[in-house]
């Protein structure tokens, strides 16, 4: 155990410290074990009473100061600790309920909805920023049309933070591309990770549309379709809203999911490197990347795979034809 190790699971300094001289010299006397720990007696023994409520010592007449055994101490201040910070989590979930109050204030304070329910937002910047903050105080669910095939490097690194961010908060995503998409690697490497972490995705031939729906309450959809650069309208508007998802879920039924035997070209590398090379290290070096990079593509296709080990998943990749 470190200095400060029990000190995160809750144990006080001094408990800590009384502990540990108990550890060092078990079976000693309140007397013996007072200046040992560098407290007078009436100090030790509040002390122990703490620790012995605690579970951590027992203290008896005739054997003096017993510690408990530092394994058993440990699990159960973890677990301790652990069903604290599980109550916390839960009553900080609990209090999202706030946030559509405190948005409703903040929407009293800054803007009005326009008397049709339709906001004007100019600018690529502004813009962005809309978004972000609607994909920020949305709860539950997150609908989205990209009509303009491969996604280019600076739309996936703007929107990969955000994205896993509304997928770790429990957010439901479903996204509909362009079937054409897929055939650049970066895009597809992408969609495969969002895929991974929960978001839905389909892929369709034809016309689409470009919007963004938040909660099913609030849409985003360009003011010149031919030229988002001009900037977007926000609505609000109810009936608007259940026209704009009715569209989504047209699109949505004429789509094909993600094809999840999709690999990507690095990901067929790796998985090709599996059946040749042991080692990580020589995998690595055999496609000049890192071995953290490495295995974690290995990570991920086993996952994928179902498989537990590697041996299992090279049997599982060559029986879905991967290889």
């Amino acid at each position: 155990m470190s200095e400060a190790g029990l000190s995160h699971l809750g144990v006080a300094a001094d408990e800590e410290r009384v502990y540990r001289c108990a550890l060092r010299s078990p079976g000693l006397g309140i007397e013996s074990l007072a200046p040992a720990a560098g407290m007078d007696v009436e100090e030790l023994r509040t002390v122990l009473e703490r620790l012995e409520a605690a579970g951590m010592v027992t203290v008896a007449e005739r054997e003096g100061v017993v510690p408990t055994d530092p394994f058993v101490v440990t699990e159960r201040l973890v677990e301790s600790r652990l069903t604290e910070l599980q109550a916390e989590i839960q009553r900080v979930i609990a209090a999202r309920h706030v946030v559509g109050v405190l948005l409703d204030d903040q929407r009293d304070g800054r803007r009005q909805s326009p008397p049709d329910g339709v906001e004007r937002v100019e600018g690529p910047d502004r813009v962005r920023a809309r978004i972000d903050e609607l994909a920020f105080f949305a709860r539950h669910e997150l609908l989205s049309v990209q009509p303009n095939g491969p996604l280019t490097a600076a739309a996936i690194e703007g929107a990969k933070e955000s994205d896993e961010r509304a997928l770790r908060r429990g957010l439901r995503m479903r996204t509909i591309l362009r079937s054409d998409a897929l055939h650049d690697p970066r895009t597809a490497e992408y969609l495969t990770e969002l895929s991974a972490r929960g978001a839905r995705i389909r892929t369709m031939d034809g016309p689409l549309e470009r919007m963004l729906i938040f909660d099913r309450t609030t849409a985003l959809v360009p003011i010149d379709p031919r030229e988002t650069s001009r900037g977007a309208l926000v609505v609000h508007q109810p009936g608007m809203i259940s026209s704009l998802i009715a569209l989504f879920e047209r699109f949505w039924c004429a789509g094909e999911d993600l094809d999840q035997e999709h690999l990507t070209e690095i990901e067929r590398q790796v998985l090709k490197t599996m059946v040749r090379v042991e080692k990580d290290e020589a995998g690595a070096r055999e496609l000049g990347i890192s071995v953290r990079t490495y295995r974690g593509h290995v990570a991920s296709l086993l996952r994928r795979l179902s498989a537990t080990h590697r041996a299992q998943g090279v049997l599982a990749a060559r029986d879905r034809g991967w290889l």
